[in-house]
Formats: structure tokens, sequence, C-alpha cells
């Protein structure tokens, strides 16, 4: 068993409380998701992965030449990652949302934790946490991405165009989910590192799961706040 597979077994019971349990990929496989779920996951993704690049690239600033191979890897990732904050932001234009206005509010608990752990590991911390960062991410998007786009496409009627994000990282991911997989294998020197790395992804696991939480309650927030605008009569 390599280092990924032992990665991969120590937190399979995180990825299923928090992932595969979650309440909203179990809303989505049931018919009861709206758009405003799906708005309200792509609001709570852009206040994450706008700072995934600059991540990566702190990271790799605190290595010195003993973990050179470790740095280039992140170099890369960050050149990769940079930018795709604005797929969130085509895909909600593209369904008529205004997306600076609906940007404006702070993000929720848990992209708020995501952002917070891995600046926190890349400035402060030990920078290689990032890669049990990195092997959950791309797993998750190599794995659920295309899945939830395809079921959002054909089952909630949400528009092709407006699906940018979650489409382009089914491709991506795959490839980064290889290379985050060899990195883990070939870049962990010690049990230390490992241990750090297996703590980082099961944290993943609990803020992802968060996140989507945080989504279910503004898609419900938001469609109170349209009934009860409804509700009041028209002035004459």
């Amino acid at each position: 068993m390599n280092q990924f597979q032992r990665l991969v077994e120590q937190t399979a019971a995180d990825y299923d409380v928090h992932i595969v349990g979650n309440p909203l990929l179990m809303q989505l496989s049931q018919g009861e998701v709206t758009q405003d779920h799906y708005v309200a996951y792509l609001i709570e993704t852009f206040h994450l992965v706008r700072h995934t690049s600059r991540c990566l690239a702190l990271a790799a600033a605190r290595l010195g030449d003993e973990r050179r191979g470790l740095r280039a890897w992140f170099l890369e990732q960050a050149g990769d990652e940079h930018g795709h904050e604005l797929f969130c932001l085509n895909d909600l234009r593209q369904l008529g949302i205004r997306a600076e206005a609906a940007l404006a509010a702070l993000p929720g608990a848990g992209a708020w934790g995501l952002v917070a752990q891995n600046y926190y590991m890349a400035t402060y911390g030990n920078p290689v946490g990032l890669l049990g960062v990195a092997t959950a991410t791309e797993g998750m998007g190599a794995t659920l991405a295309g899945r939830m786009a395809q079921v959002l496409e054909q089952s909630y009627g949400i528009p092709h165009v407006a699906l940018t994000f979650l489409r382009s990282h089914a491709g991506f991911d795959q490839r980064h989910l290889k290379e985050a997989q060899r990195a883990v294998n070939e870049q962990l020197v010690d049990d230390a590192d490992f241990a750090l790395v297996v703590h980082a992804r099961r944290m993943t696991y609990r803020y992802y799961g968060q996140l989507f939480q945080d989504a279910c309650r503004a898609a419900t927030a938001n469609a109170e706040r349209v009934r009860t605008d409804l509700s009041q009569p028209v002035p004459a």
C-alpha cells in the first residue's frame, strides 16, 4: 500500500460523513434542489477558489531547495488554478444574477474555514499540509463535479452555459488528482508530514461539508425572503 492509498484509507470515514451523507447532495439526488441552491453554491465556491492560487504560491515561496520538487508542484498548481473563480462569475451571470452584488456578502463558515486553514498552512504552519487539501478537493472534483453538472442540467433545467465551473473541473481535476497522488507518494518524507496531510484532508472534508450546508441555508433563506416579498400587498 503506497502513501496515497494509506491517506485515502485513513480519511474514508470523514468523506462518507461530511460529503457522501451531506444534506445538499442528498437533496440533489432526491429532486429537492432549486436554482437558489445552485446560486448559493456558486457564491460560496467563488469565495473559496479565488484564494487557491495565492495560497499555493505562498506555500511554494516558503519551501527551500531541500523541498524543490514540492515547491515546483505548488507553483505548477498555482498557475493551473489561477482565475478559476471567473467560472463562478460566468455561471452566475448566465443565470441572470448580478454577480457583483451577490458576491459582496461575506462567505459562510465552510468557505471561511477553508480559506483560513489554507492561508495558515501556507504562511505560518507547515505548507506540506496543503497536499491534504489538494487531494481532497481534486478528488471531489474528479468524482462529483461531472455528475452534479449532468443532474443539474438534465433534471433541473440549469442551462449548459451556466455550468462551466462544474464541467471544467470534472476535466481539470482528473489530471490534477493524478498529479496530487504522485506528489503524496513522492514528496512526503516523514511521519509528521504524513500525519499533517491526513489531518488537513479530514478538515477539508469537514469544512466542505459545511460549505454545502451553508448553501442549503442560504437557499432556504432566499426562498423565505421571496415568499415574504410576494405576500406583501402591492401599493395602490
